[in-house]
């Protein structure tokens, strides 16, 4: 009896430490913060993008386009940019809104092409594969897919492990198997990666979807990983300030960085404004521009951190804020989700967003 107590002790300290990391230490830095929005959401167009996905004409996928279809349906996905492996035969289901593109091995490494055009450098924080590993330069013309979920699982393979046991034991409580999967993304490594390798780069999240399991008697059967569920984890929201009529609309406004990267279903406004011009990421900003957050995932627990050259400026729990932007610099704001906290430690603290880089300028 003793040692089935230790046993279900264990089991449950193991539970609480896997659920509840990462911890973070966070002081507040509020200097030049307003504690409410100087001005309304301006009007843009927003999509819904997902990219990376594979289907059954790769070799390691068996998802078909109806799934895809279904997938978009259920999550108001706008756009679905396919790249399966070495291959464009889903052009021969390509709609509107579902682009065929390819994943390919280089001499550089690892390529995604948007549309058969656009091109990406994929997994660029995955060192394990050597085919994986970039050689190439870093061209300005390129997109960088800064978050990718298999990179995520692959970071640190034994903590992905723990975590699959973690929710293997919590499934029957939360019918869950994914829950928390971003506690694995180590996005301030990633961040600081980027800074040192390719600044200056785009940046894009790859859902890098492959459907490993399927039982289909009907059109839409059981997946595993379905579409469904993937297309909730990793979100592009796409902006613009004139409405966006096809997948060459949406690849511009990618090549230009109007994009935030969204996971697990977050959702906030985030735009920047002086004296009532709204600035996109491709704009040079002035100085003493105004940065706004208007979070609508309300019921999540948030931090956001807004970054000036990759070092904190801004770190606040307002779901609702604008910060002015009174020195030069190259810009982004990360959003990270927490589960609660002691003091100024944070538990369960794991990224839900960020956005492109942008520049701010004296003029």
């Amino acid at each position: 009896m003793f040692y089935i107590f230790v046993i279900l002790v264990f089991i449950l300290v193991f539970i609480l430490f896997m659920d509840f990391r990462p911890v973070r230490k966070l002081k507040f830095l509020e200097k030049n913060l307003i504690p409410n929005l100087k001005s309304k959401p301006p009007v843009l167009n927003y999509y819904n993008v997902i990219i990376h996905i594979h289907t059954q004409f790769s070799f390691d996928s068996l998802g078909k386009p109806s799934d895809i279809k279904k997938a978009m349906e259920v999550n108001s996905i706008d756009f679905v940019f396919i790249t399966d492996h070495d291959n464009t035969d889903f052009k021969y289901f390509e709609t509107e809104n579902i682009s065929a593109g390819i994943e390919v091995n280089t001499e550089e490494g690892r390529l995604l092409l948007l549309d058969n055009k656009l091109p990406v450098i994929s997994h660029p924080n995955n060192f394990e594969f050597e085919h994986y590993r970039w050689k190439g330069d870093f061209k300005k013309d390129y997109l960088y897919e800064l978050i990718n979920v298999k990179d995520a699982i692959v970071w640190k393979k034994s903590l992905s492990i723990l975590t699959v046991l973690k929710n293997l034991f919590l499934l029957p409580f939360t019918k869950n198997p994914y829950r928390k999967w971003n506690s694995l993304l180590p996005l301030e490594k990633w961040v600081k990666l980027y800074y040192q390798r390719a600044k200056g780069l785009k940046i894009i999240g790859g859902l890098d979807h492959h459907v490993k399991f399927v039982y289909q008697e009907h059109t839409n059967g059981v997946l595993i990983p379905s579409y469904i569920s993937g297309f909730k984890w990793v979100l592009n929201k796409v902006y613009s300030k004139k409405a966006l009529k096809g997948k060459e609309d949406i690849l511009e406004e990618l090549k230009k960085g109007n994009n935030f990267i969204f996971l697990n279903k977050f959702e906030a406004l985030i735009w920047i404004e002086k004296d009532k011009n709204i600035y996109l990421n491709e704009d040079k900003i002035p100085k003493n521009s105004c940065i706004n957050c208007d979070v609508l995932t309300k019921e999540v627990k948030s931090i956001k951190v807004l970054k000036r050259d990759n070092k904190p400026v801004l770190i606040t729990d307002k779901n609702s804020f604008s910060y002015i932007l009174n020195e030069e610099g190259a810009y982004h704001l990360e959003i990270y989700e927490y589960d609660f906290k002691i003091g100024n430690i944070f538990f369960g603290f794991r990224p839900v967003g960020i956005t492109n880089i942008f520049e701010v300028v004296n003029g």
